[in-house]
């Protein structure tokens, strides 16, 4: 019989291994979202004076991986769970690079639109399909936070590297290398990754009493993306570091919520993570103290999907949590896809770019309300 020392030496060194899992894992996010789809908004200014796009065009390739992504995660669960997740996931990993690169090429105007699409979808697959993998791999929220933190430092290297570029195709080519090595990086953690159990029968139905989170996390995907859509126009310090900032921010969600959400459990944990987002969202302190505003919203936007993924450790079977990943990213891709038009709505009624992030803070405050609706599911014994 193990001395109880020694039991509390193996779970440290499980929970250190899990750590290193998540960091490890956290690069095909990383490779995927941080660079895959958020790059899209820093190579924008080059696609438009190279190929003379419009707003109307712009907006269009934005929709397009947008869409993907919304179908992406709508049909992640059925699409995984048939080819197996790790294989799944580490083959849309590299084809999702292989859509950055193929942009190096410069092609023609709809095959952007098809690239961007193919992007959107394969780019769900990754984050969908690794958050359940190291889910059912035993990652609490230390480990989740650190794997939802590598989409922070994929911004961060995207805007660090994207001043070398000297033009859109050169900037795509040095997103689509810098996504390679992270996808690289990814693969070292694949052989320590767990399938997700399959559904047993009698486990079905508790994922339905779980809905107003994921209406909670709608209106979050709507004031996340309200917020990162119109503060670069919103916001008076420089750009760059003001992305920077907010990518670190965003690459600190493990130590900074992890723990927290460990301790508190998964419902105490989003409320306190969406008071944190909706306040550090205000227009007032983006203007008085603005890089404040990038950190603290950076180190919280990705805390609230780390607190999610706990709630459905604790609230569902085993059987359910992929499932779950599929549909609350569904959710959240919804609301990231009416957000920015909604929030637009609101900036051009009452006062341009201000009222817009007010709209944004708006969906956020109102998530936080809706985030105190009890859930009917009990803890799984």
């Amino acid at each position: 019989m193990l001395h109880p020392r020694g039991l509390a030496s193996a779970a440290r060194s499980c929970e250190h291994r899990l750590v290193l899992l998540g960091v490890l894992l956290g690069f095909a996010p990383g490779s995927a979202i941080g660079i895959g789809r958020f790059g899209y908004g820093l190579v924008l200014p080059l696609m438009q004076a190279d190929l003379g796009l419009t707003l109307a065009q712009a907006g269009l390739v934005g929709s397009a991986n947008t869409g993907g992504y919304l179908l992406g995660a709508a049909l992640s669960h059925a699409v995984l769970g048939r080819v197996g997740y790790r294989r799944g996931v580490y083959a849309s990993l590299f084809l999702q690079v292989a859509t950055m690169l193929a942009l190096w090429l410069g092609p023609p105007y709809w095959v952007v639109l098809a690239l961007r699409l193919a992007q959107g979808v394969l780019g769900a697959f990754v984050f969908v399909g690794g958050a359940a993998l190291l889910l059912a791999s035993g990652a609490r929220a230390t480990a989740m936070g650190l794997y939802f933190g590598g989409m922070g430092a994929g911004l961060v290297l995207s805007t660090l590297s994207l001043p070398l570029a000297d033009g859109w195709r050169s900037a795509w080519g040095l997103l689509g290398l810098i996504g390679l090595v992270m996808a690289l990086v990814a693969s070292v953690a694949a052989p320590r990754l767990r399938e997700p159990p399959p559904r047993r029968p009698e486990e079905g139905g508790g994922l339905g009493r779980l809905a107003p989170a994921l209406v909670v996390y709608a209106l979050y995907g709507a004031g996340y993306i309200g917020y990162m859509t119109f503060v670069t126009s919103g916001v008076a310090a420089p750009l760059a570091p003001f992305w920077v900032v907010l990518g670190v921010g965003a690459a600190l969600t493990g130590p900074a919520w992890g723990p927290v959400i460990d301790r508190f459990g998964g419902a105490a944990g989003l409320r306190l993570v969406l008071l944190v987002l909706a306040v550090s969202s205000l227009s007032p302190l983006l203007a008085a103290v603005p890089y404040v505003s990038a950190l603290l919203f950076g180190i919280s936007f990705l805390g609230v999907i780390t607190a999610l993924t706990t709630l459905f450790r604790e609230r569902l079977p085993a059987g359910e949590w992929a499932r779950a990943m599929g549909l609350s990213t569904a959710a959240f891709a919804t609301g990231q896809a009416l957000g920015p038009g909604l929030s637009g709505v609101a900036g051009d009624l009452f006062g341009g770019v201000d009222a817009a992030l007010w709209a944004a803070s708006a969906f956020l405050a109102a998530a936080l309300l809706l985030s105190f609706v009890p859930l009917r599911s009990d803890p799984r014994p």
